[in-house]
């Protein structure tokens, strides 16, 4: 692989021992690693591992992570179009692993396109707290709606926001925030040689000057006591430990948090380097099976209190076409409360606080829409429920060709009852399926 020049002469700085600045040059020359990690929500990791079997081994940073070496890509198998896990390269998976969520935080993902850390946040929550995944690049939407909506993500709420914006609206509020950073990408050269040519030298000192900014809202958002990740996929000093220094001085009520190498698997990040910051993490490509990457965890000290914020606005909701489908079909209504939007309907978070000014793309779970006399479900509510929920439906096994078919949004003949029917592999849905007659023209909110 051609690095560039500059990349080689900056990056052997790091390395006081030249033989393994040696190693780490040779290393891009060496097979990628890639993984998958199991959605809990849906599935759980020992499971996955079954199913599975020699193909996938443990990723030492995440439980939930497993390197995978079969020679089928991983998202020709139904079960990933389930939702059941996330294809994700290994390295990626640590940041959202050392944030540490739990059931009931209000969590805040700041960069999060395309929805790797975030659907992997939602599955540590589980149907409890608040995911608030944010992302200012508007072009790169769709792919983190269509992830979290494939993840059956419920508690979630979409906003396409600058973090100086949502700093002004939520302060002190959150309990965990991740910011994996925009950044110069050199982790990512094995992996993707595009962000070679993308490279250079002058572009580290531009975007440090962003990810201080962003850094800076992000530690207005955070709660007392609350746990803050910083990440970057680079190696440069100057986008990682650099701007965590420079933070820490500036910031006294932060605290830098030790990882745990030795229980991750991971390198301190001071390893040969002029910095005194010794509590963060790094994976390096010749020392760990995985591309770059770099962590710090912070604290916030608890001397301030968490402001109060609004609830959503919630008008009461009533409609006849929906209320007819939902006792048609559903063998439990939404307990969510339940927002009408431009003829859409939201099943809002249970702890939803007030968005109305933001530039929201969505809150919680898109039911379906409303059309005229009647009212069309989802595939985001499709991929929100268990087969025990939808009165109708079609559970083939993950060998049937007619899986695939549907995937593909062909006509099929089938035997099934006219209506809508929840379309599963398994045991787990996949989308809705309308059917006339024993006829299934395509796949119902497919993209």
């Amino acid at each position: 692989m051609n690095l560039p020049q500059d990349f080689i002469n900056n990056t052997k700085k790091i390395f006081a021992d030249s033989n393994e600045a040696a190693d780490f040059f040779a290393s891009f020359n060496e097979p990628r690693h890639y993984g998958i990690r199991a959605n809990e929500l849906k599935i759980s990791s020992q499971n996955l591992a079954t199913v599975f079997g020699d193909d996938v081994g443990a990723v030492p940073w995440c439980k939930q992570g497993f390197y995978y070496t079969g020679n089928k890509p991983p998202s020709r198998n139904p079960l990933y179009h389930a939702g059941l896990y996330y294809i994700q390269e290994p390295s990626a998976m640590s940041a959202a692993a050392i944030l540490g969520t739990k059931a009931g935080d209000k969590v805040l993902d700041l960069c999060a396109s395309p929805g790797g850390k975030s659907t992997q946040i939602a599955s540590a929550l589980g149907s409890e707290g608040l995911l608030v995944s944010n992302e200012i690049n508007f072009g790169r939407m769709p792919g983190l709606v269509r992830n979290i909506e494939m993840a059956g993500v419920k508690n979630a709420i979409i906003l396409c926001e600058k973090p100086t914006r949502l700093a002004q609206r939520f302060p002190n509020y959150f309990d965990k925030i991740l910011v994996d950073a925009p950044c110069s990408g050199e982790g990512m050269f094995r992996k993707d040689p595009e962000a070679i040519s993308a490279w250079d030298k002058n572009k580290a000192a531009r975007l440090a000057v962003i990810q201080k900014g962003i850094l800076q809202d992000a530690a207005k958002m955070l709660a007392p006591s609350g746990h803050l990740v910083y990440s970057t996929c680079t190696f440069t000093p100057s986008e990682n430990e650099n701007i965590i220094e420079d933070f820490l001085q500036s910031h006294p009520h932060f605290d830098s948090v030790c990882i745990n190498h030795k229980y991750y698997g991971l390198s301190p990040a001071n390893q040969g380097l002029t910095t005194n910051n010794s509590h963060a993490a790094r994976i390096w490509p010749h020392r760990h099976r995985g591309e770059g990457h770099f962590i710090a965890l912070l604290r916030r000290r608890s001397e301030l209190h968490s402001p109060a914020i609004k609830q959503q606005p919630n008008p009461k909701f009533n409609n006849k076409d929906f209320n007819e489908f939902c006792d048609k079909y559903l063998t439990s209504l939404p307990s969510n409360n339940i927002l009408e939007h431009r003829g859409n309907l939201l099943a809002l978070p249970k702890y939803c606080p007030d968005v109305t000014g933001l530039n929201i793309v969505r809150l919680g779970v898109l039911l379906g829409s409303l059309k005229k006399n009647r009212f069309e479900p989802s595939y985001a509510l499709a991929m929100s429920l268990t087969p025990t929920d939808f009165s109708q439906v079609i559970d083939l096994q993950s060998q049937d060709p007619h899986i695939i078919a549907y995937l593909e949004g062909q006509t099929l003949e089938i035997d099934a009852p006219d209506g809508h029917n929840l379309f599963c592999v398994d045991g787990y849905p996949l989308g809705f399926a309308k059917i006339l007659k024993g006829r299934l023209k395509g796949r119902i909110n497919g993209r």
